[in-house]
């Protein structure tokens, strides 16, 4: 947890901060880990406690196999962010933060990756490396390499690409005395809500666009998900642990708020069927709107409030943005960005004072965290609340 610390103020700059207290912090532990055939230490890192549950990791980091590839495949930051963070609360159903270990994912190579977003009918890059089959997971286009243009493109538009992007994480665990081993693997499979396509012809360029329906969506992602199960099973090294399979609904490409997971299942020790699919009921609301006014009215109606007594305090006033994730009817955390022009570092701090104040006076009692800035993006102070403090964190950069 993040202690609370008293505001005070010096003559020319203001650093106003948090200290983090050492009962809070694991900590670390030298163990052994399997690497293929070899064996070699590693250390466990120790646990920041915070408002989230986050995994402990191991040391030396191990890039994941696909690393980096995930920006070409889902398009909004917003929901590659979400997507990885969001793949690591349905984790938490599985594998408990207490004993499991994050690790990037080792077995599903950038080739792989790449083969399996292709559609099932596309050429294939082959994969010396993987005993997993490589075959497209979308549908196939259905018609001839060489067809026309127009042929094609009413092809696209017919058969969209559901399947954006797989990401795969792993996670240890001890195995005997400081040793530890692959205790479980979570992959995501992220679906697109509109595909985008174009289609050359002489050096011309056409572009063309689908909105997918949802029901469309939630099948096709339940069937790919099981043959994504199947394949990793090919893997001898994944062919008896513990296998979770999530499902992600993106954002439209310019949308302001994330896209949410909408369903996962899961696969024990040797099993080749997924279970039944567990419902995920989250969702992000932007505030203010009027969707969140027209269906979370009471959060709603704090945040207007809330910005209201910023409009009246600060003549330089900009803007002030929230997104609040939801668990069914219940806000689990709100974010909130504050850009502001500022004259001086003395504005700054009064500023922030304001604003930290009424976070505590007028916001949900929920984790909050709020970011002012000012220029292009330019951090002023950072203010952050969990739901049991009396008085939040607050930090203003120098």
């Amino acid at each position: 947890m993040i202690k609370r610390m008293s505001f005070i103020f010096l003559s020319s700059l203001l650093l106003l901060t948090g200290c983090f207290n050492k009962d809070n912090l694991q900590q670390e532990k030298e163990v052994v880990k399997q690497k293929g055939k070899k064996e070699e230490k590693a250390i466990i890192t120790g646990e920041i406690k915070t408002g989230e549950n986050y995994y402990r990791s191991i040391y030396p980091f191990e890039p994941g196999a696909a690393r980096g590839l995930i920006k070409f495949g889902v398009d909004n930051r917003l929901d590659i962010d979400e997507f990885e963070l969001g793949l690591m609360r349905v984790a938490q159903q599985k594998f408990s933060t207490d004993k499991y270990f994050l690790q990037e994912g080792q077995y599903l190579d950038e080739t792989t990756v790449n083969n399996w977003l292709k559609r099932k009918d596309d050429k294939i890059e082959k994969n010396s490396n993987s005993t997993m089959d490589q075959k497209g997971l979308n549908p196939a286009l259905g018609i001839k390499k060489d067809a026309p243009y127009k042929q094609v493109l009413e092809a696209e538009k017919k058969n969209p690409k559901f399947l954006s992007y797989v990401l795969e994480q792993n996670y240890l665990v001890q195995s005997g005395k400081g040793k530890v081993k692959l205790g479980g693997v979570v992959v995501g499979l992220s679906f697109n809500s509109r595909y985008y396509y174009k289609v050359t012809d002489k050096g011309l360029i056409y572009n063309g666009d689908v909105e997918l329906d949802p029901s469309a969506v939630n099948r096709e992602a339940k069937k790919i998900g099981q043959e994504v199960l199947k394949r990793l099973r090919q893997n001898p090294s994944l062919a008896h642990v513990p296998i979770v399979i999530a499902l992600y609904q993106e954002a439209e490409k310019d949308s302001v708020t994330p896209g949410h997971f909408f369903a996962y299942a899961s696969a024990d020790t040797d099993s080749t069927s997924l279970s039944s699919w567990n419902s995920i009921n989250e969702r992000y609301y932007l505030f203010p709107s009027d969707e969140a006014k027209k269906k979370k009215r009471d959060d709603s109606a704090s945040f207007d409030t809330f910005k209201a007594e910023i409009q009246d305090y600060f003549p330089n006033y900009i803007g002030v943005v929230g997104k609040g994730l939801y668990e069914g009817d219940t806000l689990k955390n709100l974010n909130i960005e504050i850009p502001i022009q500022f004259q001086g570092k003395a504005e700054v701090v009064s500023f922030t004072q304001f604003i930290a104040t009424r976070a505590m006076e007028k916001l949900p009692n929920v984790p909050v965290t709020i970011s002012i800035t000012s220029g292009v993006n330019q951090p002023e102070a950072l203010i952050v609340k969990e739901t049991e403090d009396k008085e939040p964190f607050v930090h203003i950069y120098r």
